[in-house]
Order: C-alpha cells, then structure tokens, then sequence
C-alpha cells in the first residue's frame, strides 16, 4: 500500500462572496509528481497556500506529513515548513544577494550549526543538480528568466525538503527552456526523493511531469488519473476546452 505524504478531504476555501474550493479530496503519495491543471484562477495557487500553511482553510481535513494543519501549534507549523519546499512563480530571488548567498539563505534558517564547508557542499550539490555551478558569484539580475527559475528550484531542494510545491514552473518562458524545466522537476524527483504538487495551466508540463493529473474545474476536482486517461475520448466538455484553450493538438497525444 502507497504511503499518503498529503491527504485532504471536503475542503473548502472562500474569499467573502468569492468560493475558491468547494469541497475538494486530494491525496499525494510518497516519491509521486502530482499535476494539478486548470486555468488561472480556478484555486490552484490557494490549494498549495492552504497546505503549507500560508492560508487556512474554512473547512476540511488538511493533513501532511502526519501534521493536521487544522490543529497545528505554531512550532510545529515551523517544523513542518522546512519539510515542505515552495516552489515561487516568479523565483523570489534577493536581488541584493549572489545566487550563493540566496541558496545559502534557506541553509542558515533551517541548519545553523553546518559549517562553512558544509554549507559550500550543499551549494555545489544543488546548483550542480541544476546545471548552473557557474553562477555561484552572480546576481539573479545577470541570470535569464530560465536561469532564475533553476536557482529558485535549487534553493528549494537544498534542505532537503519531502515535499516540493511547484507554482507555475513554467509560466512565462520560451517552449525550448519549459521543456529544460520539466525535465529538471523529474530529474529532481529522482535525485531527491521528494514528492511533488505541481500547480501549472500547461499541458506539456502535464504529460512531461505528472505520474498522476488532477483537472481543478470551478472549484472541484473534476478528473483524476494519468494524462491519456484524463485527456481521453470520454472527457468532459469543460475538459475538452481546457484543452482546447491550451492550443495544442489532439493528435500529439
């Protein structure tokens, strides 16, 4: 039987009059890349706020890594945010710091009594993991938008985190360097042994990525399973277009 990392049942999420999630199951496994799909603004971005505990949910079960995010003590919430690595949209560099000192940044928090060597070797590790050891003296400034998306995941996966939550991995950049980036959350999967919740509207990224795809349609689940099971002759209408707002051909799959 899978060991479950995240198990979430009936949650609901509301902005005022605004309802985000209406009642939603969700379950991660251990060592599984996890895509959820859907168009922007549906709640994917609040769905990994709620489970790293960036936003509390109105109602349901919220459970990961043994931790009930609804009865949760403020030390613990600390303790469970260094096993759980956020993955920002935008990177969210420190453009003041060198692409060392912000993977070292998260170090300093989360392991203060490494020492300098120490420290250095989990820079190497990572910034070798994503291709770019030729950065270490740079600023993000001097870096492509696919190179800061590299460092971003780097610093992520440098304390070693369980789980990786990944925010639009891909948004923004050129067909060639998503699929570097894609290639890089499975072969960070493999090397890490992190599970993975992969938030992103991307259809390549879906196939590219996700052992499993959840569709996030109006606020609800509406289909889970492998990406041909989920994009197959039987979709749903609402799939169907989702689709088809991705611009992509049919027959590539």
């Amino acid at each position: 039987m899978r060991n479950t990392v995240i198990e979430i049942r009936d949650l609901y999420k509301s902005f005022g009059d605004l309802h985000v999630l209406k009642g939603i199951d969700l379950d991660l496994y251990d060592g599984e890349n996890l895509v959820v799909l859907g168009k922007s603004g549906t709640g994917k971005s609040v769905l990994i706020k709620i489970i790293c505990g960036l936003i509390k949910a109105d109602k349901g079960k919220v459970n990961v890594l043994g931790y009930d995010l609804n009865n949760i003590t403020k030390a613990e919430l600390n303790a469970l945010r260094l096993e759980v690595g956020f993955c920002f949209q935008h990177s969210a560099l420190y453009d003041s710091m060198t692409i060392q000192e912000n993977i070292e940044f998260p170090l300093k928090y989360a392991l203060k009594n490494l020492s300098k060597m120490e420290m250095d070797k989990k820079v190497d590790r990572v910034l070798e993991a994503v291709g770019l050891e030729q950065t270490k003296k740079q600023y993000p400034a001097e870096l492509s938008g696919g190179q800061k998306k590299r460092i971003g995941i780097a610093r992520t996966i440098v304390v070693n985190p369980k789980i990786l939550l990944y925010d639009e991995p891909t948004a923004g950049l050129d067909p060639i360097t998503c699929v570097e980036i894609n290639d890089l959350i499975n072969q960070v999967k493999a090397e890490f042994k992190a599970s993975s919740i992969i938030i992103t509207h991307d259809l390549t990224c879906a196939k590219q990525t996700g052992d499993r795809v959840s569709v996030l349609l109006d606020g609800v689940f509406e289909k889970t399973g492998n990406f041909a099971e989920v994009f197959n002759s039987e979709a749903s209408s609402q799939i169907k277009q989702f689709h088809d707002y991705n611009f992509i051909d049919n027959k590539n799959f």
